[in-house]
């Protein structure tokens, strides 16, 4: 476990090309030569620290509130809105958590750092996936999938499937892009870091450019950050 522990720190901060197989064993405290013997080389071992990142991936959906059903029409289902909105905002206030490193909901680790370290795998993984990682890097991205659509599904029920999954995209590729580069482009425009205490603003502003982008009224905004 240390070992995968170190791999999924090591190939998120370096990639797959970037990390060594020496500095991977060197973090994890063992002799490289058990990758070999393990693993059958980096390669072996990069597709198992992306499995465990799936497993802990699919925890973190699992302890975010389960979005309602879609029922009735538009104006008369307030209550099933403002359950879907408090979903969405659950769910962009863990990630954008997990981004700025605070601290670890799984119960397992409780270690921020491997926190955010398993989501900018699964992201640089998603660039160019190598194929025999497809199927855990699946497995870690279906769940907030499924969550994120049932969300748009009760926010937006008049979308098609093509608009549903185009709503989904735009709204995750936010989040990764923050994840991935928020520290570069605090830099770039000169401005401090984001920080623990940015997270309320973090959250509210990620929430409601996405629900103006809905077509979602402000008044649905009014509810108690998680």
């Amino acid at each position: 476990m240390l070992l995968l522990k170190a791999a999924i720190r090591t190939f998120a901060e370096k990639g797959f090309e970037g990390a060594s197989i020496r500095e991977i064993a060197d973090a994890a405290g063992v002799n490289s030569s058990l990758i070999s013997f393990h693993f059958g080389g980096k390669a072996g071992l990069h597709a198992a620290a992306l499995h465990l990142a799936a497993r802990m991936a699919k925890h973190t959906a699992k302890t975010l509130p389960m979005p309602p059903l879609p029922v009735g029409p538009f104006a008369g289902r307030s209550t099933v809105l403002r359950q879907a909105v408090n979903a969405l905002r659950a769910y962009i206030h863990e990630f954008i958590r997990m981004s700025l490193r605070l601290h670890s909901s799984l119960p397992p680790e409780k270690d921020p750092e491997l926190e955010r370290a398993v989501l900018v795998l699964i992201a640089k993984t998603m660039i160019y996936p190598p194929e025999e990682s497809m199927g855990s890097l699946l497995e870690a991205v279906q769940p907030h999938i499924d969550y994120l659509h049932r969300c748009l599904r009760v926010l937006r029920s008049d979308l098609d499937h093509d608009g549903m999954v185009r709503m989904g995209m735009s709204i995750h590729a936010q989040l990764l892009f923050f994840l991935c580069h928020q520290d570069i482009l605090a830099r770039v425009l000169n401005e401090p870091p984001c920080h623990e205490d940015d997270l309320p603003r973090l959250v509210t502003h990620f929430l409601k450019f996405n629900l103006n982008g809905l077509g979602i009224p402000d008044e649905y905004l009014e509810l108690e950050s998680p």
